[in-house]
């Protein structure tokens, strides 16, 4: 739980830095898997498999009322200004169209490598996904903000029918309600739903 809340406070922090920190050490997802790693300043955790590729793409949720587009994209050496760290990570823009009206198009935004000199509305436009692991299961572990309701949240994101010949992947994105920031007034919550956007569900890769 405290890894998350971290999480969150350093997406939500706002740092303007002139220089970036160099890379002073290269390490593997693996070696941030282990439960020994700290995360140093000048670190760069590196896709050096490739385990991130599978993910890259376009995905879709189509509901009877909603419709959920991600767009999914890699980025090398994304650096957190806060930490002064670096990180191969995915960036995810996302379309989200309610009873055929858009709501928020985000897909044709540019790729960033860094939330330094962004607004807090340009950042929150972007999710920022990388590996993660627990008990030898393989996912994506990140955040998101769902713009309707203004409320950024940590994110999973699992892989279905990865790797299976004449099977079309799918990806399975889940929401974590209790580990979120809400970015409106209490009042503003009143009768909302906890997301807007879809949750729990299941996008097939176009």
């Amino acid at each position: 739980m405290k890894k998350y809340i971290v999480l969150l406070v350093l997406i939500i922090m706002n740092c303007s830095c002139k220089a970036q920190q160099p890379v002073l050490r290269i390490l593997t997802f693996n070696d941030s898997f282990d439960e020994d790693y700290f995360r140093e300043k000048g670190d760069y955790v590196k896709d050096t498999q490739n385990q991130l590729d599978p993910y890259v793409g376009v995905w879709k949720y189509q509901g009877t009322e909603k419709t959920l587009i991600l767009k999914i994209q890699k980025v090398t050496m994304f650096y957190e200004s806060i930490r002064k760290t670096y990180r191969d990570e995915l960036l995810v823009t996302y379309k989200y169209i309610k009873n055929g009206v858009v709501v928020v198009d985000n897909l044709d935004l540019p790729l960033i490598n860094s939330f330094e000199n962004l607004s807090n509305d340009q950042g929150k436009k972007y999710g920022t996904f990388s590996l993660n692991k627990y008990n030898n299961e393989l996912f994506l572990s990140g955040s998101i903000t769902d713009i309707p309701l203004n409320i950024l949240t940590n994110t999973d994101i699992y892989p279905i029918d990865f790797n299976i010949i004449g099977v079309t992947p799918k990806i399975k994105i889940q929401y974590n309600g209790l580990m979120s920031y809400r970015g409106n007034p209490a009042s503003f919550y009143v009768g909302k739903p906890t997301f807007e956007l879809p949750n729990n569900v299941v996008l097939v890769k176009q």
